[in-house]
């Protein structure tokens, strides 16, 4: 068991968009240094709660904090304290990726000579030196990812995140970005929430999972937990039955 504080915690969280209900009444809590996965296929309502925990939406009923603070009330402190890669997005092409860090260093009001240490420092984590003087315009798939997981962390932010980050990465890009992602945990004590429908990604990194579909939340808690007390040996098999179960 976990005994972690909380990072994230979610009570009765809902959006509705017109007619369309997209969240409906979530509740569920990350802890302090763990990757957690938020599980659930494109359109499940995924990327529209982590849009309300970043204050980039507003929810229709609910609450939910990120490391104590009221996400409709603190979402510039929840900003600061945060980074995100969205599940689309696009890099200027005409940028390299030190001056694009630099400009996301500026857009926090990063200033000083420690900008520049601290982006020397990202662009070799993530293998990014020789091509940083390069132009965005020419760059593959794996490469944008790592450009994009890099200014998520040009904050140095306590928490991640991550909405589809593997989804267009070959086998080879996928295992070296999921490695990146641990790695952040382990040894700088990140806290992640990784948002994917890829259930081999879950089983490799995550312990703890919540699954949502159809807007609605099915289950939350340990991977090995979830398997013993639903009788399923993997991921895919565990998901399958929650979500006939929901459809029933």
């Amino acid at each position: 068991m976990n005994t972690n504080p909380l990072a994230i915690e979610i009570k009765g969280l809902s959006k509705q968009f017109k007619d369309m209900k997209a969240v409906d009444d979530i509740s569920f809590s990350v802890h302090a240094g763990e990757i957690f996965g938020f599980m659930g296929h494109n359109g499940a309502g995924k990327t529209t709660t982590i849009r309300m925990l970043l204050g980039l939406t507003k929810p229709t009923a609910g609450t939910a904090s990120i490391l104590g603070h009221d996400i409709q009330t603190a979402s510039l402190e929840i900003r600061r304290l945060c980074g995100f890669l969205p599940a689309s997005f696009s890099l200027p092409a005409d940028m390299t990726p030190t001056s694009f860090l630099h400009y996301i260093a500026a857009m926090f009001g990063m200033t000083g000579k420690g900008v520049s240490g601290k982006i020397d420092e990202l662009l070799t984590q993530f293998d990014l030196t020789k091509v940083a003087k390069k132009k965005l315009g020419g760059f593959s798939t794996g490469m944008m990812q790592k450009v994009g997981l890099a200014q998520a962390l040009i904050n140095q932010p306590r928490i991640i995140f991550l909405d589809e980050p593997t989804a267009g990465l070959d086998p080879i890009g996928r295992h070296d970005f999921l490695q990146y992602i641990q790695r952040l945990s382990k040894e700088q004590g990140v806290t992640i929430m990784f948002s994917t429908h890829i259930l081999s990604d879950i089983e490799s990194i995550c312990e703890r999972v919540g699954i949502i579909h159809q807007g609605k939340k099915l289950t939350e808690g340990e991977l090995a937990s979830l398997k013993q007390q639903y009788d399923e040996k993997n991921m895919d098999d565990l998901y399958l039955k929650l979500v006939q179960g929901a459809s029933l």
